[in-house]
């Protein structure tokens, strides 16, 4: 990885538990190195034999692009993660996998933490310290 910013994917690899934090630090390597584009945009399809240079070129681009995305994601992935996504085509195939397989977990976990919340109260000789402890583990 060339990017000093790779850093933050590698101290965090990707469990599943740490999905949101991990897509996060992912989309600002990918954002840095001007690679994100792959996960929004579709692969220009393929041209003609006759098209101009420039189908070519952007097609090219897209997919070594694609190819660099692929290998942060794959490169900062368990074991297990990575063999389940090593036949995906596209890093947006990968993305969209992940948000499949975590995405409910993510809507459970606000869900609690703002449950969590709403039933919070300050009680009788609790120290304010560790209720405001608690509600930082809420918002964390």
């Amino acid at each position: 990885m060339s990017s000093l910013l790779s850093v933050i994917l590698t101290q965090n690899k990707l469990t599943g538990e740490n999905c949101n934090d991990w897509k996060r630090n992912l989309l600002i390597v990918l954002n840095f190195e001007k690679h994100s584009f792959v996960l929004t945009q579709p692969r220009p399809p393929t041209p003609t034999i006759d098209a101009p240079d420039g189908k070519f070129i952007a097609l090219e681009r897209w997919d070594n692009f694609n190819l660099s995305a692929m290998c942060y994601i794959w490169a900062n992935m368990s074991d297990v993660l990575q063999k389940q996504h090593e036949e995906y085509e596209t890093a947006r195939q990968i993305m969209d996998n992940m948000e499949e397989m975590y995405g409910e977990q993510t809507i459970r976990a606000k869900t609690d933490a703002i449950k969590g919340l709403m039933n919070c109260k300050q009680k009788v000789k609790i120290p304010i310290k560790e209720q405001v402890m608690k509600i930082m583990a809420y918002l964390s």
